[in-house]
């Protein structure tokens, strides 16, 4: 008769353990990718009250008669599958959007691993991607070029690295084809012709950038003319339009930058104008081709003003500019001025690039900085002028302004010069049988030998899942399955407590029978 207690008893045991177990789901149901976890019993040893018999001499063979022995806990098995997702938009906060494990480490050397799906990860001073609890998230850092190392090591984001700067010049070793300066856009036909000493002398003649004359001469009319009086007043050269009928010529002036070694950003305003080729003779009659002259100035950070063949070696008292020297230390480009053509047509018909030479004296100790120009890509049609530098090799150094993560884990940094590279990668594991890793804390698993070792990779390549980045995993924990499973459990233990009683009934009775 005690032997149904003792069953009872063992009942009570385990619906006790499966009740503490529903408790912790149920309290970690807000927690960060918690896995819920479920009880299942199993029968003890059962007593063998009588045997099986075979059948012989007629008579039919015999069950075996047992008595079980109570109730036990089977397994503790936790719930791997995937819960909701719960957009955040952190940047740091990382969901695995499949199968798969972040790794984390408290050790140096990062050899200590755990294993968790939680992704509410931080930026610690140190600029370490870390837990909430400290632990160094692990992947692949990147070099200064944006390779990915191989070593597996803490993912860091250090906001003092910079972007080193490109020069705007020829790659070396030359790489064929390859384009520094790329001009693109319209300039516009109905723009007023500039004539020069070789055409009709009815029209006006003139340049397009005038320099200062010897006193007592006059000098030819110019759309940009220097200015003397400013330039004086100023201590460096000043160009200014002061021709309005010549001004009319000007189809376009746009100003670039571009860079050197150090990443000294240099500004050239390149100016338009318009010349309409005519056919020799009396009198001269347009061919129907035109060309346009491309000029250049180069605008110095102190507010002068430098032509052709000059230096910013410039007289202070008169602001005018020195050319000694000019071919190897100022800014210069094709004597004479560079000019492209177009047909009838409005189509392009020489692609000669412009050569432009910003010397030393102007790079601030950077060597010379020589680039070309393409403009073949220009047309010329009834439309308004918009030429315009459609890419510029070359950028100056930049610092780390931001960062994201995307979905194959690259951390990618955005530089205030306009520029992005990879800082490093996420790295994920997975495992043959991740429902025998065992629960450490603070939602990491340990690896055991029955769950296989971690098979480590890259999100997004060699079937390892993607991430969701500014997102997390919530708790898979179903409370109208815990509060249904604590209902029976509750029952469960109710009963078995009830069949204790009885038992004790039944022994009274047993022990008032002497009475």
């Amino acid at each position: 008769m005690m032997r149904c207690m003792y069953s009872a008893v063992s009942s009570l045991k385990a619906h006790q353990t499966k009740m503490d177990v529903i408790g912790n789901n149920i309290a970690n149901v807000n927690t960060v990718a918690f896995k819920g976890s479920r009880v299942t019993f199993k029968e003890t040893f059962a007593q063998t009250v009588k045997g099986a018999g075979g059948a012989q001499d007629g008579r039919g063979g015999t069950n075996p008669m047992q008595i079980g022995l109570g109730a036990d806990v089977a397994s503790i098995d936790v719930l791997q599958k995937r819960g909701a997702v719960e957009r955040t938009d952190n940047v740091t906060d990382l969901m695995i959007n499949g199968d798969g494990y972040f790794m984390v480490s408290d050790d140096t050397n990062f050899l200590n691993r755990y294993y968790t799906r939680a992704g509410n990860f931080k930026v610690d001073g140190g600029g370490n991607l870390v837990t909430q609890d400290g632990y160094k998230v692990l992947g692949y850092m990147a070099d200064d070029t944006g390779r990915l190392k191989s070593s597996i090591e803490g993912l860091k984001i250090d906001k003092s690295i910079v972007y080193p700067p490109q020069a705007t010049k020829p790659s070396v070793p030359p790489i064929p084809g390859e384009e520094i300066v790329t001009f693109g856009g319209n300039v516009d036909s109905k723009t007023e012709q500039l004539m020069d000493d070789t055409k009709s002398p009815a029209v006006l003649k003139g340049s397009v950038i005038g320099e200062k004359v010897a006193s007592g001469s006059t000098p030819t009319p110019s759309i940009y003319s220097f200015n003397e009086e400013r330039s004086a007043a100023a201590g460096k050269p000043i160009y200014t339009q002061e021709n309005e009928n010549l001004s009319k010529s000007l189809g376009r002036e746009t100003t670039i930058e571009v860079f050197d070694d150090f990443g000294n950003v240099h500004q050239v305003k390149l100016l338009f104008t318009k010349k309409e080729i005519l056919k020799s003779g009396s009198p001269l009659t347009p061919t129907g081709e035109t060309e346009w002259l491309v000029d250049a100035i180069y605008m110095n950070p102190d507010g002068a003003m430098i032509t052709n063949g000059k230096t910013n070696k410039y007289n202070t008292s008169t602001g005018e500019a020195d050319d000694e020297g000019a071919s190897k230390e100022g800014f210069s480009y094709k004597p004479g001025g560079f000019s492209i053509k177009f047909d009838k047509h409005g189509k392009m018909v020489n692609s000669d690039k412009m050569q432009l030479k910003i010397g030393k004296d102007l790079t601030k100790g950077a060597d010379a900085l020589n680039f070309e120009i393409s403009l073949s890509k220009l047309t010329q049609f009834s439309d308004k002028s918009n030429a315009r530098a459609t890419y510029i090799k070359g950028y100056k150094q930049g610092a780390l302004s931001e960062y994201a993560i995307a979905p194959n884990g690259e951390v990618i940094g955005a530089f205030d010069n306009g520029q992005r590279r990879v800082l490093g990668r996420v790295a994920v594991a997975n495992f043959k049988n991740s429902s025998a890793l065992q629960k450490f804390q603070s939602n990491m698993y340990l690896e055991t030998r029955n769950s296989g070792r971690a098979n480590i990779g890259k999100p997004s390549q060699d079937g390892f899942p993607e991430l969701n980045p500014g997102s997390l995993e919530m708790s898979n924990v179903d409370l109208g399955q815990e509060f249904t499973n604590m209902i029976t459990t509750q029952r469960g233990f109710q009963a078995n407590s009830r069949v204790i009683t009885t038992t004790d009934a039944m022994i009274e009775e047993l022990v008032n029978l002497k009475r």
